[in-house]
C-alpha cells in the first residue's frame, strides 16, 4: 500500500469562538479574519500532493475547504459526518456555563462525560461512532486527503487514527485554521507529523490574532 498522508485542517475563526459560544450544528460563518486565515491556510497548502479535500458541510468549514482546493486546483467533497458535535438546546451558550453542566449530568446518568448528552444534541461517544464509519472509508480510499472540518471532529479523528479510544480525543485542541498531519507508516499504522501549526497565520503579521484554547466542541 501507497503511503498516505492526511491533512486535519479546522475551520477559520467565526464570531462564536471569539466570544466562545458553542456553535455545534448552528451554522455560523466565517468572520473576516476567518475569512483571511482560511485564504492563508489555502495558500500553504497550495503545493502539497493533495488528491482530494473533504468538508463538513457547514459554511465555516466549508468556506475553509473551497480556499484549499481552489488553491490546489481540485474540487471539493461535501460530507455531512464531518460536522461538529450538536450541542442540541445549549448551542449559542458560552462554553463555561455548559462546562459546568456536564459533572452534574454525568453523575445524574452514570455515565462519563464523554457519554453525555446535551438535550436534543449529540455526546462525544456520538460522534466518536459516526467518525469511525467516515475513517474507514477514508483509509479505503488510499488517497493523500484534506478534512476541513470542525476542533471536535479533529480530536475525535485524530485519535481515530492514531489507534486510540474516545479518551485520547480529550487530550488535543486544535486552533482555527491550524494544520494536522498524519502519514501512514511502513507497519501501515498512522505517525503524527505536524500538530496544531498555524506558522501560515503569524507569518502574515501581527494584526492577525490566532486564537487558541478550547476546541469547538468541548470546554476540555
Amino acid at each position: 500500500m501507497n503511503l498516505m498522508r492526511i491533512w486535519l485542517v479546522r475551520h477559520g475563526q467565526t464570531a462564536w469562538n471569539k466570544a466562545h459560544r458553542a456553535q455545534g450544528h448552528t451554522d455560523i460563518p466565517l468572520d473576516e479574519v476567518g475569512k483571511q486565515q482560511a485564504l492563508l491556510v489555502g495558500r500553504a497548502m497550495a503545493e502539497l500532493p493533495i488528491e482530494r479535500v473533504v468538508s463538513s458541510d457547514l459554511s465555516r468549514a466549508l468556506d475553509t475547504g473551497k480556499q484549499i482546493a481552489d488553491a490546489a486546483n481540485i474540487s471539493l467533497s461535501v460530507d455531512d459526518r464531518l460536522r461538529e458535535r450538536s450541542f442540541g438546546e445549549w448551542e449559542g451558550e458560552d462554553f463555561p456555563t455548559i462546562a459546568e453542566r456536564f459533572p452534574k449530568m454525568a453523575d445524574e446518568q452514570g455515565v462519563s462525560r464523554n457519554h453525555v448528552r446535551p438535550p436534543g444534541g449529540e455526546s462525544f461517544a456520538d460522534v466518536y461512532a459516526r467518525l469511525q464509519e467516515f475513517t474507514e472509508e477514508l483509509i479505503s480510499r488510499n488517497e493523500n486527503t484534506v478534512i476541513a472540518t470542525h476542533g471536535g471532529t479533529c480530536s475525535v479523528l485524530l485519535s481515530i487514527l492514531l489507534g486510540g479510544g474516545l479518551e485520547l480525543s480529550n487530550s488535543f485542541r486544535f486552533s482555527n485554521a491550524a494544520i494536522t498531519e498524519v502519514e501512514t507508516h511502513w507497519n501501515g499504522k498512522f505517525r503524527l507529523l505536524t500538530y496544531n501549526d498555524v506558522a501560515h497565520l503569524k507569518a502574515s503579521g501581527p494584526d492577525l490574532p490566532v486564537l487558541t484554547g478550547t476546541a469547538d466542541g468541548s470546554a476540555r
